[in-house]
Formats: C-alpha cells, structure tokens, sequence
C-alpha cells in the first residue's frame, strides 16, 4: 500500500502564485517552479492520492506521462521536498485523476534553482566579522 505523503514542512515551505507553486527547501537553498501537469499531480498526491496508482493510470493512457510522473515524483522525495505521512494510507488514483492531469498536459518538468542557495544559507546574525558589522561575511580563509 501506498503512503499519504505531505510537504516536508519546516524546512520547505509553499508559495501558490495561480497557476504555479514555488517550493524552497531551506535545508539546501533550493528553490523548485511547479507548473502544468506536475503542480496538478502534486496537488493530487498532496491530496492523498497513490503517486504510485496515479502514475499507472497516466501510463495506460500515454505511456510518456506515466514515466514520466514516476520521474518526478522520484525527484520531489530526492530533494526532499515531500515526505510519507506515518501509519497512512493512500486511497487509489481514479481515471478522473488521471484525466485531469492530461487535460493540463503530459510532461512533468521538474525545475531546481540553485542560484540563491548560497544567500539562503548564510547566517547573516553569526557569520559576519565582528567590526565590520552585517552583511559583510567574514574571509573563508
């Protein structure tokens, strides 16, 4: 049986901006742009769906979305952006679910920024040089 699994709250918080969903893990800096299919699919998921069963319902109708869905719900746990939810139990995918992912698209991009990562891991209250006052970060060597 498959798990409910939820966001990996704290360390990733949510914003909804319409039709996007901007992930940010606060453990690596890493920030994730959720759109089409794939923030549909992770509603779902978050929902309570079986990734699993939703991902074999998409593959019976376009064999592409379905792996490619198991591929992105890999890499939503990989980052650890979404974690199983203990002594749960998920309930099965429909072919409405299914049908309502496709109706938005078949392709499950999976975008991660690490452009910001080092500024979101900087403790600018103790990493800083003392005399120098914040935001100076203090030499590495």
């Amino acid at each position: 049986m498959s798990k409910v699994f939820e966001l990996n709250t704290p360390d990733v918080m949510a914003e909804d901006f319409d039709a996007d969903l901007v992930l940010l893990n606060l453990r690596s800096g890493e920030y994730f742009n959720i759109t089409g299919a794939a923030r549909a699919f992770l509603d779902k998921v978050l929902a309570g769906v079986s990734p699993t069963s939703l991902s074999a319902l998409l593959a019976k109708s376009i064999p592409e979305a379905g792996a490619g869905a198991a591929q992105y719900f890999d890499n939503l746990q990989k980052h650890n952006l979404v974690r199983p939810v203990a002594d749960s139990t998920a309930i099965p995918a429909t072919p409405a679910d299914a049908a309502a992912i496709l109706a938005i698209g078949a392709s499950f991009p999976f975008e991660c920024f690490d452009d910001l990562s080092d500024l979101l891991a900087a403790d600018p209250i103790h990493d800083v040089a003392p005399e120098a006052g914040w935001p100076i970060l203090p030499d590495a060597g």
